[in-house]
């Protein structure tokens, strides 16, 4: 074998082992992620009475608007970011509606638990707990 066949042999060798390395490596991450905290309060929600399954469900949609004001207000916040000059004042405003919304959809996501939760018994309570329980290795 000449000089150059077995440089690239040798390269394409090393090349190969990385990539397998870096595939194996990823494997843990995308077969053994958790499931999202929709997933599991979907999952616990089928446990649950359908009455309340029903209201919960609604209850959640109704927060749609806020949601996507949410991501309106970080969209706004970004392009404050992004403009020359950068007006402090706006983007102030701006992250403090952001704050304004979220405290909303954290109340009303609160109000729709504690109405689910009057109409649950002790169990139901602790399933539904359960399921809005963070995981303890929770990356955010």
């Amino acid at each position: 074998m000449n000089k150059s066949f077995k440089l690239a042999f040798i390269t394409s060798l090393v090349a190969n082992v990385l990539l397998a390395g870096i595939l194996i490596g990823q494997l843990p991450s995308r077969f053994g992620a958790p499931p999202s905290r929709q997933q599991r309060i979907e999952a616990t929600l089928q446990k649950l009475p359908e009455s309340v399954r029903a209201r919960f469900r609604e209850s959640l949609e109704q927060s749609t608007p806020i949601r996507e004001q949410i991501r309106a207000a970080r969209t706004g916040a970004l392009e404050i970011l992004k403009a020359e000059p950068f007006d402090e004042a706006a983007y102030d405003r701006q992250v403090k509606k952001i704050d304004d919304l979220r405290a909303q959809l954290s109340n009303r996501f609160a109000a729709i638990v504690r109405e689910s939760a009057t109409k649950l018994p002790p169990e139901g309570r602790k399933t539904l707990a359960t399921a809005l329980q963070r995981p303890s290795n929770a990356s955010r």
